[in-house]
């Protein structure tokens, strides 16, 4: 492993209910949106959280969820909220997991991946022949990620998507030209979901274990990333954007999203949860359209910018977005050379214990 994985310290995944208990899910699949409606599992859940504090805490994760999935997602959840209303301990079990196997591996590895191969062009044709020349130092990730960020410059002109600032090494490079009044700064190669997401040391089994147990669980609430993404293919085009770094800090923190515009091809409405932030979109409006520049280049795709918003949403409607910052910070402060037991850490400041 060539860079330090902010996933591979986590304790083993709280496992979820449906191992022990069958939900008949594919049958509320079929069910229409006014059905769904019809359940009210949200006034279901408002009851069980008056039992406790501890009851309250599950409820609004669960109650997070609900309000923000997909109907193809929330259906499922639905199902087992239903299923599970009156055994208290599945309903734990089931918050515990969304916010350990979802919500934490999202929050602590968004916006980070190994940084691509870094060095001064000074000819146009230059980056192809490092590329070539370094093939047999380099680790494939950092090879990978050079080659990502380069084909992702390429198609979006080489500028952020938001902000539309421009790739200042590429202008160094005359591979851009500079429009007058235009800023450059230093992008980055972003993934919209995470590529630690992916990357896991097949040898270690408890790593490989919570890596399955976290798609697992995409794949059951998220069910249209299967078949467009997996463990093995996190890096592809479709999953990468160019963005200004602090930009992809404030993304890869879910603090800035982008929802896709129905029938609007690559019309996204943006949304920046960082108060009196200097970050500014390029329309200097919430509505942005990513251009095309490179037609070879296959452009992101609007399921996972939607995945991603939805994590968004759910961790700031239920606070989780703030205590898992805080937990990581916490963490960092503790061992800065990473090996703090963050699963440890997660489960005596936010679980919620059916023992308690």
């Amino acid at each position: 492993m060539d860079w330090d994985d902010p996933l591979r310290h986590l304790a083993p995944i709280s496992g979820h209910p449906a191992k022990k208990s069958t939900v008949l899910s594919s049958e509320l699949s079929a069910i229409s949106d006014q059905e769904l409606a019809s359940l009210k599992v949200n006034v279901k859940l408002d009851r069980f959280g008056l039992a406790s504090a501890r009851h309250n805490r599950a409820a609004c994760i669960l109650g997070s969820f609900f309000q923000f999935l997909e109907d193809d997602g929330r259906k499922v959840l639905a199902a087992e909220i239903l299923a599970w209303i009156d055994t208290e301990d599945n309903l734990f079990e089931l918050a515990n997991h969304l916010v350990a196997a979802i919500l934490l591996p999202f929050k602590a590895s968004g916006g980070k991946a190994p940084p691509p191969i870094s060095r001064p062009s000074i000819f146009a044709n230059e980056g192809d022949e490092i590329e070539q020349a370094v093939a047999f130092i380099e680790p494939s990730s950092r090879r990978d990620q050079a080659r990502l960020k380069r084909q992702c410059l390429r198609r979006e002109g080489y500028q952020c998507i938001y902000t539309g600032c421009f790739d200042h090494r590429s202008v160094t490079n005359e591979e851009a030209t500079l429009p007058q009044k235009a800023k450059c700064g230093s992008t980055e190669c972003a993934h919209i979901i995470p590529f630690a997401l992916g990357n896991f040391n097949e040898k270690d089994s408890l790593e490989t274990e919570n890596k399955a147990l976290i798609w697992w669980s995409l794949y059951r609430y998220f069910p249209g990333l299967q078949g467009k993404i997996d463990a093995a293919s996190t890096n592809q085009l479709s999953n990468a954007v160019t963005l200004f770094s602090e930009a992809h800090k404030t993304f890869g923190g879910f603090r800035l999203t982008f929802y896709p515009q129905e029938g609007v091809p690559h019309s996204y409405e943006t949304t920046l949860m960082v108060p009196q932030s200097y970050i500014e979109s390029k329309s200097g409006s919430s509505i942005i359209q990513l251009e095309q520049h490179d037609a070879s280049i296959p452009m992101p795709d609007p399921d996972y910018f939607k995945v991603h918003h939805i994590i968004s949403q759910i961790l700031e409607v239920s606070g989780l977005g703030c205590e898992i910052d805080e937990l990581l910070e916490a963490a960092e402060n503790l061992d800065p050379y990473g090996s703090s037991n963050l699963g440890l850490m997660l489960s005596q400041k936010m679980l919620i214990h059916t023992w308690v």
